[in-house]
C-alpha cells in the first residue's frame, strides 16, 4: 500500500510491451517482482518488472484466458482445454509447480480465496470446481449450472463463493455456501442481457465480477443491452439489492473491476478497435478519471503495492484483433 493517498486521475504510461496475439489476462505475481500476461496463444508472456526481461512460459497447449495471484509466491494460470498450472514465483525465472486437468472445456472464470489457501474455477458447462492451492487437490464442487460460468470471486469470509453466468436473457448471480454446497442468494441481471430473438444469440451476459474488501458488494461487468453501454452494476451482496450502476460512454463491454486498497474501482472495456480504463467512488454515478485506448481492454490487475497498474489490450481494426499490448501505468507520489 502506498504511504500517501492516490489521486486516480494522475495515472501516466510507464511502459508497453507488444505481443504477438491478443491479450485476454494479466496478473502481478505476490511479490511484485513480475508480471504475467496470457491470450489467444499457447504461451503465456512473464516480465520482470525490475529489468523489463521478457520469459515465454510454456505448458499450455491453448488460449490462456484466466489469471490470479495466490499465497506468497504463485500464480495460477487457465486455460481453453481445461488446464490450470500453477507457476512458482519463487524462481527466476518462475517455473512450474504443479498443473491439473480441471475441466474438460474452457476455463471461464478463476478466483483465490482472501487467505490464498484455496482457488476455484469454471467452465464453459458450468461446472465450478474448488481447489487446494498448495497441490491442485480438489475439495469441493457446486451444483452444475445449466449456462456458461463467466465469474467467480470468494466472500471475504472464506465461506461463501460467489458466480456468475450468461444464461440468455437472465444473467444470473449465485451466492453459494462452500461447505454445504446450498445457493444462498440468486439475483437475475436482465439489464445485462443481449440476447437477439432473431438469431437466439446471448450477445451480453455478465462478463466480469468482483467483491468488495468487506464483501459488502458485488460488482458485475458487462454491456447494458445489445448496443451498450459498457456497464458494472453494484449489488448489496445480503441483499440482492442494485445500489448503484455505473455505465460508460462506450457502446461496448466492461470486461473486469477491480477494486484498489484505498477504495476507488478501476474498470476496463472496449468494443472495435478502441478501448477504455476508468476509475470510479463507488458512491458516485460519473467515473473519477478515465482514459482511452487503441484496442479493446480486456483485463486488468493492481501491483501489490498499489502503486502500479497493468491493462491488457487486443489490438487491430476489425472484430477480430491480431496483435496485443501489455500496459504499465503508475500512480506518481
Amino acid at each position: 500500500m502506498p504511504a500517501m493517498p492516490i489521486d486516480p486521475a494522475k495515472a501516466r504510461l510507464v511502459i508497453e510491451h507488444k505481443h504477438d496475439a491478443p491479450l485476454m489476462s494479466c496478473v502481478f505475481d505476490p511479490r511484485g517482482r513480475f508480471l504475467f500476461s496470457g491470450g489467444r496463444g499457447p504461451g503465456v508472456m512473464c516480465i520482470e518488472i525490475a529489468t523489463g526481461e521478457k520469459t515465454t512460459l510454456t505448458g499450455h497447449d491453448s488460449w490462456v484466458g484466466e489469471m490470479a495471484r495466490a499465497g506468497s509466491d504463485l500464480v495460477l494460470t487457465g486455460d481453453y482445454l481445461g488446464r490450470v498450472i500453477a507457476w512458482d514465483c519463487s524462481a527466476e525465472p518462475p517455473r512450474e509447480r504443479w498443473n491439473i486437468d480441471a475441466h474438460p472445456s474452457t476455463i471461464r472464470a478463476l478466483a483465490v480465496s482472501a487467505d490464498g489457501e484455496t482457488f476455484a474455477t469454471g467452465d464453459r458447462d458450468g461446472i465450478v470446481r474448488i481447489w487446494q492451492t498448495s497441490d491442485g487437490r480438489q475439495l469441493h464442487e457446486l451444483p452444475k449450472n445449466v449456462h456458461p460460468i463467466y465469474g467467480l470471486a470468494f466472500h471475504p469470509d472464506g465461506q461463501r463463493i460467489v458466480s456468475a453466468d450468461r444464461q440468455p436473457q437472465k444473467p444470473q448471480i449465485k451466492v453459494w455456501d462452500i461447505a454445504t454446497g446450498r445457493e444462498t442468494l440468486k439475483i437475475e441481471v436482465a439489464e445485462l442481457s443481449g440476447y437477439r430473438r432473431v438469431e437466439d444469440i446471448e450477445w451480453g451476459g455478465i462478463r466480469g465480477l468482483t467483491l468488495s474488501p468487506d464483501g459488502s458488494l458485488i460488482v458485475a461487468c458487462g454491456r447494458a443491452g445489445y448496443d451498450g453501454p459498457a456497464s458494472a452494476l453494484l449489488f448489496d451482496s445480503a441483499t440482492g439489492k442494485l445500489k448503484r450502476k455505473l455505465a460508460s460512454s462506450l457502446k461496448g463491454f466492461c470486461y473486469m473491476a477491480r477494486f484498489h486498497a484505498q477504495g476507488f474501482l478501476m474498470t476496463v472495456g472496449g468494443d472495435v478497435a478502441k478501448g477504455e480504463f476508468r476509475t470510479w467512488n463507488v458512491e458516485q454515478d460519473a467515473s473519477l478519471a478515465d482514459t482511452s485506448t487503441s484496442g479493446p481492454c480486456t483485463s486488468l490487475d493492481i501491483h501489490p503495492e498499489g502503486t502500479r497498474f497493468a491493462v491488457t489490450q487486443a489490438i487491430g481494426k476489425s472484430s477480430y484483433p491480431e496483435t496485443g499490448l501489455l500496459a504499465i501505468y503508475e500512480w506518481p507520489a
